[in-house]
């Protein structure tokens, strides 16, 4: 069976599902912090690894001029295809592009290429109740690790979850819960949906003082301005 893996981020601070907004959003605090966006797009790699046929998800959020710009770069990204029976074939996959915005104080912004990926693509994420005994922690931090196998039905049919000694056990269900929630477009070798990897980091951090503006779409107010 073919098996492939992912590495992905995802933030949630101050208990504000932030994965499921097209970037991090503006933090009162520090408005000019460089912060993550992420694009996924649809990809399918012919019997060659290079793009056959390609689709920005949710393009229509994004400048017509930086979506151009997602295409051509994944347009020209190649992998050493899967086989079968010893014979390459095609792989339909989520392509995961990363970015970092770093604004600036006139305006707009610089946009820097912090990666690429690929993997199931999720078209569903969940971010579970933060455990009780976190938010009546001020100022805690933590990082824990979750590793879905991706079924063919697009769900975690598997959870592992890697964590720090000493961390509650809470923690622990919090993070199998939201990745519990989670679907997928499996990953398809020559037309057949297969299992795969995806690993998810999650940081959490409760914040003393709440910000005051936790939904503004920073990328779209700073890309607009470009």
């Amino acid at each position: 069976m073919h098996r492939m893996k992912h590495n992905t981020r995802l933030a949630a601070l101050a208990l504000v599902a932030l994965s499921a907004l097209p970037a991090l959003p503006a933090w009162a605090a520090d408005p000019l912090a460089p912060y993550p966006v992420t694009i996924w797009s649809r990809v399918l790699f012919g019997t060659d690894g290079k793009p056959q046929t390609l689709e920005v998800v949710d393009a229509d959020q994004y400048p017509a001029g930086f979506v151009n710009n997602v295409k051509q770069r994944v347009a020209q990204a190649s992998i050493e295809p899967p086989k079968v029976d010893g014979k390459p074939v095609t792989l339909r996959s989520g392509v995961e592009m990363r970015f970092v915005i770093t604004p600036k104080p006139e305006g707009g912004g610089a946009v820097r290429v912090d990666g690429m990926s690929i993997s199931a693509l999720p078209v569903k994420r969940y971010l579970a109740a933060y455990p009780a005994e976190i938010t009546a922690t001020g100022g805690w931090e933590g990082e824990i690790t979750g590793v879905c196998t991706v079924g063919v039905n697009g769900r975690c049919r598997k959870v592992d979850i890697v964590v720090n000694a000493g961390m509650p056990e809470s923690v622990r269900r919090y993070a199998k819960a939201t990745l519990d929630g989670w679907e997928f477009e499996p990953q398809e070798v020559d037309g057949k949906p297969i299992e795969s990897e995806f690993r998810l980091a999650i940081q959490l951090n409760t914040l003393d003082a709440t910000p005051e503006d936790f939904r503004q779409d920073k990328f779209d107010r700073v890309t607009k301005k470009r």
